[in-house]
């Protein structure tokens, strides 16, 4: 039995890479595929996609918050091996990335799409946009 939802998306990204990982179920934001695909480009470095889709149960068992944009399809968690993270964040934001969160101990990226005002925070401190 092949993996439900080995299904290539891009040159860079398979569907597998955003399910959630308790239920494999995945939504996905078109958007959010697109501008991912478009940063993958501009940097020219694998990313890894660290979490993309949660269901509610999973949301909750990491500590996510509450309407997290993981639940909707429009968040995901990256790092990419051997890049500066700010300059990581400095890229997602020139690509319009509307909220990005910086978490360098961690060492990993959240970049979503929501729309209305942009917000750029380092672990739970607003720093601009």
């Amino acid at each position: 039995m092949g993996i439900i939802n080995d299904i290539e998306l891009t040159e860079y990204f398979s569907l597998c890479e955003f399910e959630c990982p308790c239920c494999r179920r995945v939504m996905l934001s078109p958007d959010l595929l697109t501008r991912l695909n478009h940063l993958r480009m501009v940097i020219n470095k694998p990313i890894s996609v660290n979490s993309g889709y949660r269901c509610k149960e999973e949301n909750h068992r990491i500590g996510g918050v509450t309407g997290s944009y993981h639940l909707l399809g429009m968040a995901v968690d990256i790092h990419v091996k051997d890049f500066l993270l700010f300059d990581l964040l400095l890229f997602a934001q020139g690509i319009g990335f509307n909220g990005i969160g910086y978490y360098e101990k961690e060492n990993f990226l959240h970049l979503d799409i929501r729309s209305g005002e942009k917000r750029v925070w380092k672990g739970s401190q607003l720093i601009g946009y």
